[in-house]
């Protein structure tokens, strides 16, 4: 009895396939406390008992051979070998980045991999490999600013063309660890739920994915896709299944690759509708329903954006009309941002970057009450003027700051913004309501990286990157409110905000977006001017004056019909070539005689006063920065023509900058100047 169970055992064990996990302190579990289980551990448990899984890691290790740790000289090296594996996943590179490897033997980084590969075939021909993407390392690391990130990004490089020129398979372990900087308490080893998550991605590689058919989130019934442009229609299967779109009478296949993911383009369409979609694989099958062809648009920045239809000035008038050619989806917030102490399963919920959700719908009154009053009353006048369906997606967090809307890579590549981003909690490159608001919110956590929607990139990982697939006409932006009080580093942010969007949309997508109100904050008449500057610096963007609906003391203004209506003629001007004057009159040129100067401004045939007052907001400024009431000032077709004191010298010319504003400057077409100031020679 006793001899036939080693029999069997000895079978049992020889028949089990032979798994090699190689790598460095990442696979060895460098960080988890005894009871936590390393990555190879947990692949083991997920395999099951027909594979043997080792763990060949060695803290530290290079994939070099002449780095200052070469794996190849390790004993763990050698017993991998010598386990003569059926499978081996390697993930090595994240230590060739340290300055003692990378800028001396970079160049040899890829013969050194191939000869990796190589001799692991070499100790079982049959054998199936594996290489692993680079877990991330984040901007919080002691070496990052100084070589790290830049040879992480020639190792990210180059690694997919390694595994295509050895002809093994590549296992993408970073995807879903790139935006977990929670998971790294020292930004660069994960701890237990970060090596669950590359347990997961090895395993899914090795024995495939079965899940049920599905599409992304932000398809479904009621959606809008973009006019005269393909659209990817994005879901999940099982792995390696064959599926099926049928549209429009037209069939198209595609087969769902090794982690089940699928894609179908469907091709450019006029403007129309209502389609249906039907998807299959094999026995499963699901239906879109009401598709329309239309213009799309992305709705996003902060409180002001967020603000309620219901709540509007004149909302409810929008709420009881008709508006059979919009499509509303607002992704609703896990938890406001208010003063609270948020519960452990809110936090938890919040680093896994679940705080978006929602849905397409029709406009219905009770839709249209809960939505965004800008998007919505901007939706409703381009869908009138137009007869084009318009889908509007609101996208916003209350308080939010512009860092928090960026995605990483694009932050961790400047380096002033990478060096407070992973620290934003204690950086007064943050405005103090955010850190404060943060604080309040996250009491509970003890989490050392704690996520937050005010946390750089946050709501780029969790919202954004959802929507990156998806065709836009343009961008609708209203922020600002939370980056007032450093005016030359939300320029900076700006700036990198739009050509962040741009680069990962792969569209150039224009940006129309609401200059800050007017209210008694000291900082914000400069920040308005700065942003009219921003508008004529970066192309392809148009801004809404806002300043004439301010309110005194409340930062959320209720006249927001206004605003939607304003870039709502910003882009049937721009965008669908309207012959109407949109844009905000602004200083053009100036021109001095006999103590008189007269200021022009462009965009205005004519210019006036609303509702033909005496004509406010001008203030001069003279050499020693004392500020002077105009004398005799009167308005001249498209020019304002002020007399200047003969016993001053006057250096500057300001408009509309007291914090809260009455200028009332306008064009022909009642559209407001902007908040400006230029200098006189």
């Amino acid at each position: 009895m006793i001899t036939s169970i080693l029999v069997y055992s000895s079978i049992a064990l020889y028949a089990q396939k032979r798994v090699a996990c190689i790598g460095d302190s990442i696979t060895k579990g460098l960080g988890l406390k005894k009871d936590n289980k390393t990555y190879p551990q947990q692949l083991q448990e997920l395999l099951g008992s027909n594979f043997n899984v080792q763990n060949f890691g060695f803290s530290g290790a290079t994939l070099l051979s002449k780095g200052h740790k070469p794996y190849v000289e390790t004993q763990e090296y050698k017993q991998a070998l010598a386990f003569q594996p059926d499978i081996a996943i390697i993930a090595l590179g994240v230590n060739d980045t340290d300055p003692r490897n990378w800028p001396n033997y970079g160049d040899e980084f890829e013969q050194d991999y191939s000869t990796l590969i190589n001799n692991l075939r070499k100790s079982n021909p049959g054998v199936s490999i594996y290489i692993c993407t680079l877990t991330p390392i984040f901007s919080g690391h002691t070496r990052f600013l100084s070589g790290t990130r830049d040879w992480y990004r020639a190792i990210t490089v180059l690694i997919p063309k390694i595994a295509k020129k050895n002809q093994v398979k590549l296992i993408n372990i970073n995807e879903q660890l790139k935006n977990r900087i929670d998971l790294f308490e020292d930004n660069v080893h994960p701890n237990i739920e970060g090596a669950t998550i590359i347990a997961k991605q090895v395993n899914q590689a090795i024995q495939g994915i079965a899940q049920p058919l599905s599409v992304k989130a932000n398809f479904g019934d009621h959606m809008v896709l973009q006019r005269n442009q393909e659209n990817a229609i994005i879901g999940k299967a099982s792995s390696n299944k064959k599926v099926t779109l049928t549209f429009n009478h037209k069939t198209y296949q595609t087969q769902s690759d090794d982690n089940g993911d699928w894609s179908i383009l469907l091709p450019k369409r006029s403007a129309g509708g209502p389609f249906d979609i039907q998807i299959q694989a094999e026995d499963e099958e699901l239906k879109i329903n009401d598709i329309l062809f239309g213009d799309v648009y992305l709705a996003s920045g902060q409180s002001n954006m967020a603000f309620e239809l219901k709540n509007a000035r004149g909302g409810d008038s929008l709420i009881q009309m008709n508006a059979p050619k919009v499509r509303l989806f607002k992704n609703t917030n896990l938890v406001q941002t208010n003063p609270t102490s948020w519960d452990l399963n809110t936090l938890e919920k919040i680093n896994k970057l679940d705080f978006f959700s929602g849905n397409w719908t029709l406009p219905t009154q009770e839709n249209k009450a809960n939505f965004s009053a800008i998007a919505y009353a901007f939706a409703l006048e381009v869908s009138s003027r137009t007869n084009i369906p318009i889908g509007i997606v609101e996208l916003d967090v209350p308080g939010s700051n512009t860092e928090s809307w960026i995605d990483r890579t694009t932050l961790e590549q400047d380096n002033l913004l990478a060096s407070y981003i992973h620290n934003w909690r204690k950086s007064d490159f943050i405005q103090d309501f955010c850190r404060t608001r943060s604080d309040q919110n996250l009491a509970l956590s003890s989490a050392k990286y704690q996520r937050h929607p005010y946390e750089p990139a946050y709501n780029f990982e969790a919202g954004i990157s959802h929507w990156l697939h998806t065709q836009f006409t343009a961008i609708l932006w209203y922020q600002g409110e939370s980056n007032a009080h450093n005016i030359e580093l939300h320029e900076l942010l700006f700036k990198t905000l739009v050509s962040s969007w741009r680069q990962n949309f792969k569209q150039d997508l224009p940006f129309y977006y609401v200059q800050l109100s007017s209210i008694e904050r000291p900082s914000w008449p400069r920040f308005r001017d700065s942003q009219r500057k921003l508008n004529t610096e970066l192309e392809n963007t148009h801004m809404v004056v806002s300043s004439d609906v301010g309110d005194r003391s409340d930062v959320h203004p209720k006249n927001k019909i206004i605003i939607g209506n304003r870039l709502a003629n910003l882009a049937l001007a721009h965008e669908y070539k309207f012959k109407i004057n949109a844009d905000y009159p602004t200083f053009d040129h100036y021109t001095i005689k006999n103590s008189r100067i007269k200021v022009y401004f462009k965009n205005c045939k004519s210019l006036k006063t609303n509702n033909n007052q005496p004509l406010q907001g001008f203030t001069l400024i003279d050499e020693k920065g004392y500020s002077l009431q105009p004398g005799k000032i009167s308005i001249q077709k498209n020019c304002v023509s002020i007399d200047m004191p003969s016993d001053k010298i006057i250096t500057e010319i300001r408009y509309a900058y007291s914090p809260y504003s009455t200028a009332n400057l306008e064009n022909e077409a009642n559209v407001p100047a902007s908040t400006c100031s230029f200098k006189i020679d």
